[in-house]
């Protein structure tokens, strides 16, 4: 079935193929759901009636196999071991199966700029390699997630942005699922350990395998109605050991990861023989992998990478009939340092941002053995020079408090922007990081209600001397008059 591409889409491709000419290498930011494929599909055919060869890239398998179907190109995969490259072609290669094939790289050079690389998933690093191959090449990335503080090639190898849609104007639009975002914190997260500015899989399965943390998820899962939930775990151990105490404690859950036997089977008694209500999974799932029936996401891990929370988060996003709203239980308080999802981001700003000294995190905290003084990491139960045993938290053993970050914004949905209070207009620029906009509709306010713009201010936190520098126009003030979703 073709799909008739959005305006948006449209205007997104367009601006893409502006930047390309004027830039040569540009990145596409689509969020999940905004229709990246048909986007992709856009761009490729207009390639093609230029007479430019394209070559499609990707170094996931699931990814791969999409991009085939979508963009029906000729496939360069490992059983492909020599190959024509023609002109005016599209081809859809594995980078890692491209790297090995030195024929076809020579091909490739030797288009030149008639080549164009898309390159799908390019704030992962794998393509830098053979993007250095093939210099003259022009290349459009696709990414999500544009941040160039933790993925510092992206600077290095591409020139502009083009920055799609928004999470939230997706919602409003009726194109992605609102949500709600529960966050409980029955881990002791002081146990983590960081190891190349990411949480260790170890710290991970000792901090949540604890059995009060699993005792607050089977609370939550048995609290808050779901039809489908993906977990998402830091290990392969770890998520062998959650799915057998899923299944002890009566859940229906099923677990996938590469070391499954027979994984598609497994993940089928998800998705089709609805055997399982329940998936645990590792981020290999994050990207490449859409059910729009998940109404339920549970980050039973801690992470560093704003990419993999909001990629997590995202596969609840799509839209399925009977669902209006999914849920994500955070466990590991990854909100505090990642936002909230549906919160605007300055794309953008991010996607070229060099990290600083100050933005790099370090090796985790130590401490002094109270018994020999000896120098142990802030994780050691034991010292290992002494012998020392530290006593179990107590604090630690208590399930924390169950949390709606969103609960603010849930009781305005349905409202129109103008009739919005103060306080409401507030909460929604702090939930949205609407900021600029709703200082719009603040003003616009106060030209027919004296003292919106104060109380506005006040419920914002701003300073009186703030308001001095507001000017307030005779000429009404106009905005989107939304409603809510």
């Amino acid at each position: 079935m073709i799909k008739t591409p959005r305006p948006y889409q449209v205007d997104i491709v367009d601006r893409t193929s502006r930047s390309l000419a004027k830039n040569k290498a540009v990145i596409l930011h689509a969020p999940t759901g905004a229709g990246k494929s048909i986007m992709i599909d856009m761009i490729v055919s207009r390639c093609i009636e230029k007479g430019k060869t394209v070559l499609v890239l990707s170094d996931a398998r699931k990814i791969y196999n999409q991009l085939v179907k979508e963009c029906n190109g000729i496939e360069i995969n490992s059983n492909v071991k020599e190959l024509y490259i023609e002109s005016a072609k599209c081809y859809v290669g594995m980078i890692q199966t491209i790297l090995k094939r030195p024929m076809i790289i020579k091909q490739l050079q030797d288009l030149n700029s008639n080549l164009i690389l898309l390159i799908d998933e390019c704030h992962i690093s794998t393509s830098t390699k053979l993007i250095d191959y093939v210099p003259n090449a022009f290349r459009i990335g696709c990414t999500a997630t544009p941040y160039g503080i933790l993925h510092k090639h992206l600077p290095i190898y591409y020139n502009d942005l083009v920055e799609g849609p928004q999470v939230d104007w997706l919602i409003q639009q009726g194109f992605l699922t609102n949500y709600r975002h529960k966050a409980r914190t029955p881990a002791d997260t002081s146990l983590l350990e960081i190891r190349n500015g990411e949480v260790t899989e170890k710290s991970n399965e000792m901090v949540f395998g604890a059995q009060r943390v699993y005792d607050g998820l089977f609370d939550d899962l048995r609290e808050f109605p779901f039809k489908k939930c993906v977990i998402f775990v830091a290990s392969i151990k770890q998520a062998e050991g959650l799915n057998s105490k899923l299944i002890e404690a009566g859940f229906k859950s099923c677990r996938y990861h590469s070391q499954v036997e027979h994984a598609d089977y497994e993940l089928a008694k998800f998705t089709t023989l609805h055997l399982a209500n329940v998936l645990v999974t590792i981020k290999s799932l994050s990207k490449g992998w859409d059910y729009p029936p998940v109404d339920m996401v549970a980050l039973m891990h801690k992470t560093l990478s704003t990419s993999v929370y909001q990629q997590e988060i995202g596969r609840g996003s799509r839209i399925f009939p009977g669902k209006d709203m999914f849920t994500v239980l955070d466990y590991g308080s990854n909100w505090e340092k990642h936002g909230l999802y549906f919160e605007d981001r300055p794309y953008s700003e991010l996607w070229n941002k060099v990290k600083r000294k100050s933005d790099s995190v370090g090796a985790s905290s130590c401490k002094a053995c109270v018994s020999c003084e000896s120098i142990l990491p802030i994780s050691a139960r034991i010292c290992k020079y002494c012998d020392y045993v530290y006593p179990e938290p107590e604090q630690s053993l208590a399930q924390g408090e169950m949390v709606d970050l969103t609960e603010e914004y849930h009781v305005l949905v349905g409202k129109k922007i103008s009739e919005l209070n103060p306080t409401e207009l507030a909460n929604y620029a702090k939930l949205k990081n609407k900021r600029p906009f709703a200082i719009r509709v603040a003003k616009a306010k106060e030209q027919i209600e004296k003292g919106f713009l104060m109380s506005f201010a006040a419920c914002m936190g701003y300073r009186r001397s703030w308001l001095d520098h507001q000017n307030i126009p005779n000429e009404p003030i106009e905005f989107a008059d939304i409603t809510l979703r």
